[in-house]
């Protein structure tokens, strides 16, 4: 049922005025443009976050331990993991 579904829904896209338009190369230049452009951006985000991350890990960890410091008060070591209600009545 889910694969006749699926294949009447293919061939109703592909029977549409729109598919049409995409056989033109004109078009396929275009979005072939905005995919390679896409790419470059994700890359240049990848490596630069690389870098960023290289560059903190070269730094040492005088960072870390200052903002480490912002969670001291925040240990649960006295703590148990699972503590009992009290049950008031009133």
């Amino acid at each position: 049922m889910g694969v006749c579904l699926l294949l009447s829904a293919a061939l109703l896209l592909l029977w549409t005025p729109a598919a049409e338009a995409l056989m033109e190369p004109g078009i396929c230049y275009v979005l072939d443009a905005i995919l390679f452009i896409y790419g470059i951006i994700l890359t240049i985000l990848y490596c630069r976050l690389k870098f960023l991350a290289h560059r903190a890990s070269r730094q040492g960890p005088g960072k870390e331990l200052k903002e480490e410091a912002i969670y001291t008060g925040l240990s649960g070591e006295g703590q148990e993991m699972y503590e009992t209600l009290e049950i008031k009545h009133s």
